[in-house]
């Protein structure tokens, strides 16, 4: 009875809206709207976003005046801009209109879009077992967090199935953690917080780079005495040489051995793509996706404690990593 009560409560709120869904973009602007709440999140206006790091091509001098897409890859390249411009698909006119943000976006935002959808589904199972099955709290780290919407979903998520579910230990007592180099989205975070997550307002934000908060060994005073972990870590494989990136993967296997529970590492990241790797280079944007064999070989040696699972598409792979239990 527990159960079909459960599963029922289950799929009802995860086909209530999402914290995504409540975004829209207009005129150049990212909007969060829920109630009579709208907050803006971010612009899209070139006079609003960073300046280049990179030199571009003449190709990609063009791309960046004719799309508003190109324009922000180009100045935020693997951001929270980028990612959330292609999720929501809303191309924005420039000097020749909205028809080449709109090719644009058909070619760049498929594999952004998938990847995302994947980590939030690998996310949703993992807090569903968690729920129904380990009846335990955790920790929730996003490195690179953003805006920190997988920690706000987990909330919206534990909270709905506590107020529907009233006769079941449904624990929502978690902490996340939000580690990102941007205060703007970091703030944007806390603002989203306060507004969504009146009940159980538990998010933790850092301000710094993750290599800091590493060397640093925050996450002792964080961790210390905590059971359960739930990582994820997006958006660095591309952008990253080798060693710092294994850098980041140990930093990360140090941080789960503090757990004494369960640890579920969730590792997206693009594998390298001769043609996508013509079009970055043809337009000068830094992307730099790592073979196949290099990324299973690194994450192989560094958590070989760990189960592997992973979904692939677009030449996209999101990678779970479960500890066994005999660790």
């Amino acid at each position: 009875m527990k159960n079909t009560e459960f599963n029922k409560s289950w799929e009802t709120v995860t086909n209530e809206k999402s914290i995504w869904e409540y975004m829209y973009i207009k005129d150049h602007s990212l909007y969060f709207e829920k109630d009579d709440n709208t907050i803006k999140l971010t612009s899209y206006k070139t006079k609003d976003l960073p300046k280049r790091t990179s030199k571009l091509t003449i190709a990609g001098n063009i791309l960046v005046n004719l799309s508003t897409l190109g324009n922000i890859m180009s100045r935020c390249p693997g951001t929270e801009e980028v990612t959330l411009y292609s999720l929501l698909s809303t191309p924005q006119s420039s000097f020749f209109g909205t028809s080449f943000d709109a090719k644009l976006l058909k070619i760049v935002a498929p594999p952004i879009t998938w990847r995302r959808v994947a980590v939030e589904s690998t996310i949703r199972y993992t807090l569903k077992k968690y729920i129904s099955d380990y009846k335990e709290p955790f920790v929730f780290m996003d490195i690179g967090s953003g805006c920190g919407f997988d920690g706000l979903e987990i909330n919206r998520i534990a909270d709905r199935m506590q107020e529907l579910c009233k006769e079941q230990y449904i624990p929502t007592d978690n902490e996340i953690i939000n580690i990102d180099i941007s205060s703007k989205w970091l703030h944007n975070n806390e603002i989203l917080c306060d507004l969504l997550c009146q009940k159980n307002n538990n998010t933790k934000r850092y301000n710094i780079s993750i290599f800091d908060y590493l060397e640093q060994k925050l996450y002792e005073q964080d961790c210390k005495g905590k059971k359960n972990l739930i990582v994820s870590c997006n958006g660095f494989a591309e952008f990253l040489d080798d060693e710092t990136l294994t850098k980041l993967y140990m930093g990360i296997r140090d941080i789960a051995g503090i757990f004494t529970g369960r640890v579920h590492i969730i590792l997206p990241f693009s594998i390298k793509d001769e043609h996508q790797q013509k079009i970055a280079d043809k337009i000068g944007f830094g992307y730099r996706a790592k073979p196949r064999l290099l990324m299973e070989n690194l994450i192989g040696n560094i958590f070989p404690q760990y189960y592997q699972s992973f979904e692939e598409k677009y030449s996209q792979i999101v990678m779970t990593l479960e500890r066994k239990s005999d660790f």
